[in-house]
Order: C-alpha cells, then sequence, then structure tokens
C-alpha cells in the first residue's frame, strides 16, 4: 500500500490548524472573561468608595455626637465638684437626656461581600489595599461590635437610672438631631440627693471612658478608611 505523503502533510496540517483554533479560541474566551471579571472588579471597587465616602460621613456625625455627650458629662461634673448650682437643675436634666454615647457605627459590608463572593476580591492588584479590607471588614468590625455591645449594656443602664432618679418626661422630635431626633424636658423631680452622690459621679465618669474608648476605635476605623480609599483610587487608574 503505497502512503501519499501529500494527503499525510495535508492531514497535519489541518490538524495543527484545528489544534490552533482550538487553543485560540479558549485563549481568546479567556481573555475575554478575565477582561469582564476585571471590569467588574472595577466597577465594584467604585461602587466601595463611594460607600467608604457614605461610612466616614456616619463616623464623623457618630464621633461629633459622643465628643458633644463627653463635653456635657464634664459640665455636669464640674457644676457637682463646685456645690454652687452653676446650672440650673432643668439644664441639667437636658444635658443627661442629650448626651449619647450609645450610637453605634454600622458599616455597610455588601460590596466588600459582593467582591469576596464574586471571586473579584483576588483580582485585586495590590496587597496593601486586599490587607486593609480584610483588616476593616473582619478584625476591626468584630472589635466593633463588641464594644458596641458592651456600651449598649452601659447605656441601658446608665438611662435607667437617670429616669428613675429625676423622674423625668419629655417630647421627642424625631426630625431633628441624629439618629433618634431630640428631647425636650416637659417635667422632672430633681434627686439631689443622687446628684451630688458618689453613684452618680461615677455614672458620668463611666459614660466618659466608654466615650473615650469608642472616639478612640472610630478614629482607628477612619484612618483606615482613609487610606483603604487611597487605595483603591490607584487600584482603578
Amino acid at each position: 500500500m503505497k502512503i501519499d505523503i501529500n494527503k499525510l502533510q495535508n492531514y497535519g496540517l489541518e490538524s495543527i490548524v484545528i489544534l490552533f483554533s482550538v487553543i485560540l479560541s479558549f485563549y481568546v474566551e479567556n481573555q475575554r472573561e478575565e477582561i469582564s471579571k476585571n471590569e467588574e472588579k472595577n466597577k465594584l471597587i467604585k461602587d466601595l468608595i463611594n460607600t467608604i465616602d457614605e461610612d466616614l460621613i456616619q463616623l464623623l456625625n457618630i464621633q461629633e455626637s459622643t465628643n458633644n455627650a463627653i463635653e456635657l458629662f464634664n459640665e455636669i461634673q464640674s457644676d457637682v465638684n463646685s456645690k454652687n448650682n452653676i446650672l440650673k437643675q432643668k439644664d441639667i436634666v437636658s444635658k443627661l437626656i442629650s448626651a449619647k454615647v450609645g450610637f453605634s457605627f454600622f458599616p455597610q459590608e455588601g460590596i466588600f461581600n459582593q467582591l469576596i463572593s464574586t471571586g473579584t476580591f483576588e483580582l485585586i492588584e495590590k496587597k496593601e489595599l486586599k490587607s486593609l479590607l480584610l483588616k476593616i471588614y473582619n478584625h476591626q468590625n468584630s472589635r466593633n461590635k463588641a464594644i458596641s455591645n458592651q456600651i449598649d449594656l452601659f447605656t441601658i443602664e446608665f438611662e435607667n437610672k437617670i429616669f428613675k432618679n429625676f423622674r423625668i418626661d419629655f417630647k421627642n422630635n424625631n426630625l431633628e438631631g441624629y439618629i433618634y431626633g431630640k428631647n425636650t424636658v416637659e417635667n422632672y423631680d430633681f434627686n439631689q440627693k443622687f446628684y451630688y452622690s458618689n453613684e452618680f459621679f461615677g455614672l458620668l465618669s463611666r459614660a466618659k471612658q466608654w466615650g473615650y474608648q469608642y472616639t478612640r476605635l472610630l478614629n482607628d476605623i477612619k484612618k483606615n478608611y482613609n487610606q483603604a480609599k487611597i487605595y483603591a483610587l490607584n487600584e482603578i487608574k
């Protein structure tokens, strides 16, 4: 049987062309998928930057509220120490129901979770951004939840003692103030003995302590958010 060399060469060439075409199609498809995933990653990074901006506003509002509460507690403690009744009783009661150290920070985790679930997180080129995002939305978020829970428990204790000892009646305007509205004192029964007690002074000191601790945590979170935003902007350039 005579072998046709030309046919064999043609068959070989056709096979090589077909194989090359298959490989090329796989390559093109992989490139297309990679481009598509990178576009999705960049879109999610842009969305992440927007949520960071929104969270930074939330952080600023909570910090202002917490710092204001600490300032009010300092004013009341100064009045207690002076024993000269510098502050009017109604002003004291108003300060007590206005001072809030119990506002918790709730980060928007949706975009970060989407980066993880879609696999686009692994496409982030800057290692510092990946590391910082994991820190923000895992370790730091866990710390925030733990401290917020303790502050919530203290706030319940604080408000119970304030309302019990000063028998406060108030109205709330939910269109003013941050988150929960603004309270206005309507009536009260000022407990002067409790006001000058060590228990009350210690309660204010504990409230300030929680305020200082939470402010420190919020500062750390804010610092990491600002750095993450810088990395994210560089990522999508």
